[in-house]
């Protein structure tokens, strides 16, 4: 069998920085490079990484997830007003509120003893009792006024164009009442409605021949119809942040402002959350 000289007197260059160094003080690497010690690197573990299962995501108890319950939801200083006298429409401010025509909402007022809420003060002759009727009330999204017009032209449930009213005063798209408030449509263009029927529109102009511009139909659940010349056309302002309700009560004077800090709005009936 061959012998091996110690190398007590021998050198090395190492593959490394290719200087020389004392043989017997050479080792090699991981990768197979001759190096002095002092150079010498382990290898990085995360060049044989271990193999893992992937992580357990299925748990053994479960059930499906239930639909968020619609809450009551707090509105702002004195929400309701009165139309005018002899109305029973009241127009209520809630900020952005999602509701689409024809739903349903009921008003509540501060909350009493067990749970139960108290009506809230009466507004302009209308009761709270009857702001706070236990059957709710279907909503037209949009603040009420008394402004009206009529188209002059007939329009299918698709147009869009070539909607004209016979007069455009009061027709103007007003700023939200709000700095948060929402009254846009896409592109931060303010918008307001039109009814018809039973259909909301929306627009974001008016030109200088009286006709709507930026038209959506159908809005708010509403369905989109065909409509003759002159059809009435009511304007309904703001209609993302208002909407109006028409009570059992009757109004004084009108153009009153009341709730005061406590009015909610919600479901007719709430419910709880949990298991049901």
């Amino acid at each position: 069998m061959a012998r091996f000289a110690q190398g007590r007197y021998s050198l090395a260059i190492s593959d490394i920085s290719g200087q020389a160094f004392p043989w017997n003080e050479m080792v090699t690497q991981w990768n197979g490079l001759f190096v002095h010690f002092s150079e010498f690197e382990s290898k990085q573990p995360q060049l044989d990484p271990k193999p893992s299962a992937a992580d357990p995501t299925a748990l053994t108890t479960t059930r499906p997830q239930q639909d968020s319950p619609d809450s009551l939801r707090f509105l702002s200083f004195n929400p309701i007003s009165t139309l005018s006298a002899g109305s029973g429409i009241i127009n209520i401010f809630e900020e952005n509120h999602g509701r689409q025509y024809g739903s349903f909402v009921k008003f509540r007022g501060p909350s009493g003893i067990a749970g139960a809420f108290n009506n809230i003060a009466n507004i302009d002759g209308i009761t709270g009792a009857q702001i706070c009727d236990l059957n709710g009330f279907t909503i037209i999204p949009g603040k009420r006024i008394s402004t009206t017009t009529t188209i002059t032209t007939t329009i299918d449930a698709t147009q869009t164009t070539g909607i004209i009213l016979t007069s455009a005063t009061g027709f103007g798209v007003e700023s939200p009442r709000t700095p948060g408030s929402v009254n846009f449509f896409s592109g931060g263009t303010p918008i307001n409605g039109i009814k018809m029927g039973t259909e909301i529109l929306v627009y974001t102009g008016i030109s200088i021949t009286k006709e709507l511009e930026g038209v959506v139909r159908g809005t708010f659940s509403s369905t989109a119809a065909a409509h003759t010349a002159g059809d009435t056309a009511r304007c309904l302002p703001d209609p993302l942040n208002n909407y109006n309700v028409t009570t059992a009560g009757t109004a004084i004077s009108g153009q009153t402002r009341g709730g005061g800090y406590n009015t909610s709005s919600g479901p007719v009936t709430l419910k709880a959350i949990g298991p049901q």
